[in-house]
């Protein structure tokens, strides 16, 4: 089966995010002043981060419950400063990527984890500016990797998940979509991601066009 669609996660994959509380802060310039929390405020920051990214969560909400798992140690207005410089820039090539995959015909996406906080920076990088449709999980009520999101990616696209070679940086995420009929591959945030998916599309045997 012809792969008809590229779709990408957005964070760890077309835009480097911080991968740590102390990472984001260091980007925010806010003091770290505590770096370890017990496993039950890890779970409630964890039911915050879900219930944030279906659209559970305004803004608001969510900063003041991240700064209550602190004990105190920040204030809702510095988790607000550590979100807002959490997506740091897009990967190297990244648009030019997506031009390339539309001068070959294939149409591009997005299905990404994120909260309607992110989701104004996101649109705003060239790369996912460019993406013929952007998909989020607040805007859906829905998380990766909830097997219904991929259904309703498919619905919404118009095509089956054989047809759709999608790229993530979370393996458990594309062994759902896998395990959904998609194709997925999975790429290392830590390095350039741009090569990374470029051998996948060989692999694929996707041919990519010439930018015009």
């Amino acid at each position: 089966m012809t792969v008809r669609l590229v779709c990408f996660d957005l964070g760890g994959v077309v835009v480097r995010l911080c991968r740590s509380w102390e990472e984001g802060c260091l980007q925010a310039g806010v003091p770290i002043r505590e770096r370890g929390i017990s496993p039950e405020q890890e779970e409630r920051r964890r039911r915050a981060v879900d219930a944030y990214q279906r659209g559970d969560l305004d803004c608001p909400a969510f900063f003041s419950t991240i700064a209550e798992t602190f004990n105190g140690a920040y204030t809702p207005e510095e988790v607000r400063r550590v979100h807002d410089a959490w997506i740091i820039r897009e990967y190297e090539g990244a648009g030019e990527l997506v031009d390339e995959l539309h001068a070959a015909g294939v149409a591009t996406a997005c299905l990404s984890n994120t909260n309607a906080g992110h989701w104004r920076f996101l649109q705003e990088w060239p790369a996912v500016a460019a993406l013929q449709a952007r998909h989020a999980s607040h805007l859906m009520r829905l998380i990766k990797p909830d097997e219904r999101i991929f259904r309703a990616f498919e619905r919404a696209a118009s095509v089956s998940g054989g047809e759709i070679l999608f790229f993530e940086d979370t393996r458990a995420n594309a062994e759902a979509a896998r395990a959904a009929g998609w194709r997925a591959e999975v790429v290392d945030p830590g390095e350039e991601t741009v090569p990374q998916m470029r051998v996948h599309l060989e692999a694929h045997r996707v041919t990519l066009g010439s930018r015009a």
